[in-house]
């Protein structure tokens, strides 16, 4: 599961998401001054780095993929079913998107499996001075796209927790660590298959540390 992620745009945190705003401003899409830093929240407005005319380009689409009857979103993708979920299948092999953060949220579990109000965030092995971390994610175009009066949504991967997650969830986002693998990610044409491109998923070192608690 991944339900909350936050962007640090601190110059002293990240001159790479201030690199990475600055060029979805100067790419003139219309959302870019709406995108949202800080805490991030489903159905809000973030940046997403997409496949763009054999390279790369910056987005500004909305977490989640609306449900059937417009009740609620879909924010997340199990990566072990993806290529086969109605959903999602068309999506992990046409529009695949990495999501960049400066790290993710969760909270402790109980024995029982409840959460509790202990909030930690996940980072990158050594904490804000390593930067952005980037997950793997799907894209979709609804009511024709935003520029056909619709919107961009986005959903992101997980898979199963690792040693080090477990405490917290059973679940957890997959991160793309390797230059190469994110290039793999999103550049690689439909007809490679999506189990060629799930071998190269890893699970990296993460940073975690105390968070402050929901008031």
């Amino acid at each position: 599961m991944c339900g909350r992620y936050f962007l640090d745009d601190t110059k002293e945190a990240n001159e790479r998401l201030l690199n990475l705003l600055r060029g979805l401003l100067e790419s003139g899409d219309p959302l870019a001054s709406q995108v949202h830093t800080g805490e991030i929240f489903p159905t809000q407005l973030a940046p997403v780095i997409v496949a763009d005319g054999g390279g790369v380009g910056v987005r500004a689409m909305r977490w989640g993929f609306p449900r059937a009857g417009g009740r609620g979103v879909v924010i997340n993708s199990r990566s072990e079913k993806a290529d086969f979920t109605p959903m999602f299948q068309r999506a992990v092999r046409e529009r695949r998107c990495l999501v960049p953060v400066s790290g993710f949220y969760e909270w402790r579990r109980t024995p029982s499996g409840g959460k509790t109000k202990e909030k930690f965030a996940f980072q990158s092995q050594g904490g804000v001075d390593k930067g952005l971390m980037y997950l793997a994610g799907v894209y979709g175009e609804f009511l024709g796209g935003f520029r056909a009066g619709g919107f961009d949504g986005f959903a992101i991967l997980t898979r199963e927790a690792d040693e080090q997650m477990r405490p917290y969830h059973d679940r957890m986002p997959v991160i793309l660590d390797d230059e190469s693998v994110k290039k793999l990610w999103l550049l690689s044409p439909p007809q490679i298959p999506y189990a060629d491109l799930r071998r190269h998923f890893d699970s990296p070192r993460l940073y975690v540390r105390p968070a402050p608690a929901e008031r």
